[in-house]
C-alpha cells in the first residue's frame, strides 16, 4: 500500500521538479545541467533526464556546449495563455494609447502569489533597460506594478508577504524592511497610485495604478509605465491620467 501511494506521488514529483527547471531557465538561458542541479537543489541525473525530456518535447534546447536553452515554443504557448485570458483582450490597444501618449513603455500585469507577471507591453521610445517584459515578473515590495497590487491587497494578505522580510535589495533604493513596505503601503493607498523611482534600475522610474475589477476592492493587476526617471517625475501627473483612462478602458477602475 505505502509503494502504491509513493507511485501515486510521483508524477507531482517530477512535474515540481520540471517546474524548478524551467524557472531557472527563464531567469538565465544557457545552463549546464549541473547548474540547474546546483540552482534546483536536485541530482545532476534528474536534472539529465528532464532536460532530456523538455528537449524532445520541443520545450528546450541544448548547444554543442551541452548548455540548455527554453525554445521558441514557449512564445507560442505564452501566446496561447494571453489570447484565453479574455477580460484583458483589448490589452495591445489601451497599451499602445498609453506609449504613444507618454512615449514611455507601458505594462499590464496580474498577480501571481507573490509576484506581478507582466501579460503584455507596448515598448516606447525611451529607456530600454527595464527588467520587466511579457512573461517576466517582478516581486511585489518592488517596482511600481507590484507595489500598487501589494497595496490593494486586504490587510491580512499584505501582513503575510510582509511577513517574509526583509526582502533582498535591487539596489539601495530598493525597500526590503516590513516596516518600510507597511509605510508605503499606507501612502500608495492614500494617493491611489505607486511610483518607482529607480527602486528596481537605476536611473529608470514608473508610475503604476491598481487595477479593480467593477464591484471587488482587491488589485487583480496594474497598469503602469516607466522609463529614465527625470522624465517619469516631470511626467507624473499626465502618465497617472493616461494609466487611469486605459484602467476604464480595460473595463476595470483604478479607484476602489
Amino acid at each position: 500500500m505505502a509503494n502504491e501511494r509513493s507511485g501515486r506521488h510521483e508524477p507531482n514529483r517530477v512535474l515540481a521538479k520540471t517546474g524548478l527547471i524551467v524557472e531557472a531557465l527563464s531567469a538565465d538561458n544557457e545552463l549546464t545541467p549541473a547548474e540547474i542541479a546546483q540552482r534546483c537543489d536536485i541530482s545532476r541525473s534528474t536534472a539529465y533526464r528532464i532536460l532530456d525530456g523538455l528537449v524532445n518535447v520541443g520545450l528546450a534546447v541544448v548547444d554543442s556546449d551541452a548548455r540548455y536553452s527554453l525554445s521558441l515554443e514557449w512564445l507560442s504557448l505564452a501566446d496561447a495563455a494571453r489570447e484565453a485570458m479574455t477580460e484583458w483582450r483589448d490589452a495591445d490597444e489601451v497599451l499602445r494609447r498609453v506609449t504613444i501618449g507618454s512615449t514611455m513603455t507601458s505594462y499590464l500585469t496580474v498577480r501571481s502569489g507573490s509576484e506581478a507577471v507582466c501579460i503584455a507591453c507596448a515598448q516606447g521610445h525611451g529607456a530600454d533597460a527595464t527588467i520587466l517584459r511579457p512573461g517576466r515578473t517582478l516581486p511585489l515590495f518592488a517596482g511600481a506594478a507590484g507595489r500598487a497590487v501589494l497595496a490593494f491587497s486586504d490587510d491580512a494578505t499584505v501582513e503575510r508577504y510582509l511577513a517574509m522580510a526583509p526582502f533582498p535589495a535591487y539596489n539601495e533604493h530598493t525597500l526590503t524592511t516590513a516596516e518600510e513596505l507597511r509605510a508605503d503601503v499606507a501612502r500608495i493607498r492614500e494617493c491611489g497610485y505607486a511610483v518607482s523611482d529607480e527602486d528596481v534600475t537605476l536611473g529608470i522610474g514608473a508610475v503604476g495604478v491598481p487595477l479593480f475589477r467593477p464591484g471587488e476592492s482587491h488589485a487583480v493587476g496594474a497598469l503602469s509605465a516607466g522609463g529614465f526617471v527625470d522624465e517619469v517625475r516631470r511626467m507624473s501627473d499626465d502618465l497617472l491620467g493616461l494609466l487611469r483612462r486605459g484602467a476604464v478602458e480595460l473595463g476595470c477602475t483604478s479607484e476602489r
